[in-house]
């Protein structure tokens, strides 16, 4: 019955199906052929370089979870989740869908093992940790990077919304991989020295001033400002400890670190949304999502102690801290 427990149960179980219809969608420029108004399966195939038949089920498999709209005539066009899924637009989930799809999908086979005998699925499914995975594939490193800039590109704003950087003269961004955040710091700061701080092969042929290294070795020194944005729910605490120590070492006495991460609510209802990236940290990583009062505890362990909690429209808070 629709509406019913059974009716949403089941298409809970059916995620699997939606996950892959959406990167099949992507994979063949759906989007794009849909983009300029409403088309037959029949239509697109032929530009697609796909068989009608199958399509059109996927289509019609994209229109009952409201992706795409079908109309009476047989044709398609694009819902209004649909239009997310093209590239560029404002708040485009396209490089989260298929990251999701193509890198994370199969590690969630793991998940069972992992629950009963420990270590992380991801490893336990390709035999090596997530980011040596990426860095053995340019195209992995590319998928992975185009879904962190989609969620840098939705949370930057608001970022820089809620917090004022317009007082640093200088800032540096540890992690930063596109530079996302940063571009969106130069906006409100135009004349801060701004620096992207990351591996080789996240900073090469940057556009914003960059610095290649290892954060759990060293950090650019005397900033007056770090960004730390998503980076330590990548890791467990004793690593996470190492980047903070490593931030800590390279600031001056009245220096700011801002940490940018989710945090995980009371109860799980509260905000789903962290829940469901701390279950993508459990899939992929050691890391975790973590509350305010562990986040204190980290920051105190390195030496740093909170001043400010600043929440942002994204989702996110900006945790302020100096050296203790």
């Amino acid at each position: 019955m629709p509406g019913s427990a059974a009716e949403r149960l089941a298409r809970l179980a059916d995620g699997y199906l939606v996950t892959q219809l959406l990167h099949v969608a992507i994979a063949l420029g759906v989007p794009e052929a849909l983009a300029g108004g409403p088309r037959s399966a029949e239509d697109l195939a032929g530009e697609l370089g796909a068989v009608p038949g199958p399509l059109r089920r996927v289509l019609r498999g994209l229109a009952a979870e409201e992706v795409l709209v079908e109309d009476g005539d047989g044709r398609f066009s694009l819902g209004g989740p649909g239009r997310l899924l093209l590239p560029g637009v404002p708040s485009s989930l396209r490089g989260v869908v298929t990251a999701r799809a193509d890198i994370y999908y199969r590690a969630a086979v793991g998940l069972l093992d992992a629950v009963r005998t420990g270590g992380t699925p991801f490893e336990l499914v390709h035999g090596q940790a997530f980011f040596a995975f990426l860095s053995a594939a340019p195209e992995r490193l590319a998928v992975f990077q185009a879904s962190m800039a989609d969620r840098s590109a939705r949370e930057a704003g608001a970022v820089v919304d809620a917090y004022d950087m317009r007082r640093f003269a200088s800032v540096v961004d540890v992690g930063g991989g596109s530079g996302t955040l940063l571009w969106a710091v130069r906006d409100r700061a135009p004349h801060a020295e701004l620096t992207l701080f990351d591996l080789p092969e996240v900073v090469d042929g940057s556009d914003l001033p960059a610095v290649a290294g290892d954060f759990f070795a060293h950090v650019p020194g005397g900033a007056d400002a770090y960004l730390l944005s998503r980076v330590l729910h990548d890791w467990d605490d004793a690593d996470a400890l190492r980047v903070l120590r490593s931030c800590r070492a390279a600031m001056r006495p009245d220096s700011v670190l801002l940490v940018v991460e989710a945090l995980v609510p009371e109860r799980a209802v509260d905000d789903p949304a962290v829940v469901r990236m701390d279950l993508h940290m459990l899939v992929l990583l050691h890391g975790r999502e973590r509350t305010a009062a562990e986040y204190v505890a980290l920051l105190d362990a390195a030496g740093l102690r909170l001043t400010a909690d600043v929440p942002t429209g994204a989702g996110v808070h900006v945790l302020e801290a100096r050296p203790g």
